[in-house]
C-alpha cells in the first residue's frame, strides 16, 4: 500500500473510532453496483478490503440487493455471483422497499456503525447526510474509504464540546455529589482592596514653561542695551 493511502485510511477509521464507536471486525454492507466495479477492475473484494482497512473484515449484503440484481438478469449476473459469497444482513422491511439503495439507506440508520460499499452516486449523497457513516467505493483499480462528510465533523465537534462543556443538568448533578461527598463548602470572602493616598510625586506643582516671545517671522528680538558715552577731558564737575 502506498504511504499517501495508508494515512488516509488510518487517519479516516481513527475519525470514525474516536467519535462515532467504529469497532474491529468492520461490518461492511455492499451493493450490487460495487460488485460490478470490483469485477470490472479485477479486484477480489475478499482479498483485498482486508489488506486496505488493516484488520477483519465481516462482508455482508442484503436481500434486496440480491433481488436487484435477479432482476436484471444476465446483465448483473456476475454481481449476483459475488453477492452470493457474503453473508445476508436482515432488512427488517416489513415491506418490500424500491430498490437496493432504500434497503441500504433504512439499514444504514437503524443498525450500530456500518461501512457501506457502493458505487450508487444518489445513494452516497444520501448516505454523506448520516453523521458517522463511513463510505467505501472504487476508483483507479483500487477500493477506496471517502473522507468524512462534513455532517460527520460538525457531529464530531458537536459531541466534543458536549463533553468539555457539560450541560447545566450535568453541572447541577456535580454540585450535589460534591455536597453528599465533601459537604457543603464556605463561600470565600472577597478581599477589600485598600484605597492608598495619592502618590506624592503626582501633587508636585508643574513647572510653567518661559515663554518665548514670537514675532511674525518666526525669529526672536533681543534686547538692546544702551551704551553710555564717556567724554574725554571734559573735568568731572561738568559731566
Amino acid at each position: 500500500m502506498k504511504v499517501k493511502r495508508y494515512k488516509h485510511i488510518k487517519k479516516t477509521l481513527n475519525f470514525y473510532k474516536n467519535n462515532f464507536g467504529l469497532t474491529s471486525p468492520y461490518q461492511v454492507l455492499v451493493d450490487g453496483t460495487f460488485c460490478k466495479a470490483a469485477l470490472k477492475d479485477k479486484i477480489n473484494i475478499s482479498e483485498q478490503l482486508p489488506k486496505y482497512l488493516q484488520a477483519e473484515v465481516k462482508l455482508s449484503t442484503t436481500d434486496c440487493a440480491k433481488r436487484e440484481c435477479e432482476a436484471f438478469g444476465s446483465l448483473l449476473y456476475g454481481p449476483l455471483k459475488v453477492l452470493q459469497q457474503f453473508q445476508v444482513t436482515k432488512c427488517g422491511h416489513k415491506k418490500p422497499v424500491s430498490g437496493a439503495a432504500e434497503c441500504l439507506r433504512r439499514t444504514a440508520r437503524k443498525r450500530p456503525v456500518i461501512i457501506i460499499g457502493t458505487q450508487d452516486s444518489t445513494l452516497k449523497e444520501e448516505l454523506r447526510g448520516v453523521p458517522g457513516q463511513p463510505l467505501l467505493f472504487i476508483a483507479h483499480n483500487a477500493i477506496t474509504m471517502e473522507t468524512p462528510a462534513g455532517t460527520s465533523k460538525d457531529s464530531a465537534t458537536s459531541q466534543a464540546d458536549q463533553r468539555i462543556h457539560p450541560t447545566e443538568h450535568a453541572k447541577s448533578v456535580l454540585d450535589k455529589l460534591k455536597i453528599e461527598t465533601f459537604g457543603e463548602q464556605p463561600v470565600p470572602k472577597k478581599k477589600k482592596k485598600k484605597h492608598k493616598g495619592k502618590n506624592p510625586l503626582s501633587c508636585l506643582k508643574s513647572k510653567k514653561k518661559r515663554q518665548i516671545p514670537k514675532v511674525l517671522d518666526g525669529s526672536v528680538k533681543k534686547r538692546r542695551r544702551k551704551k553710555k558715552i564717556k567724554l574725554v577731558g571734559i573735568p568731572k564737575e561738568m559731566n
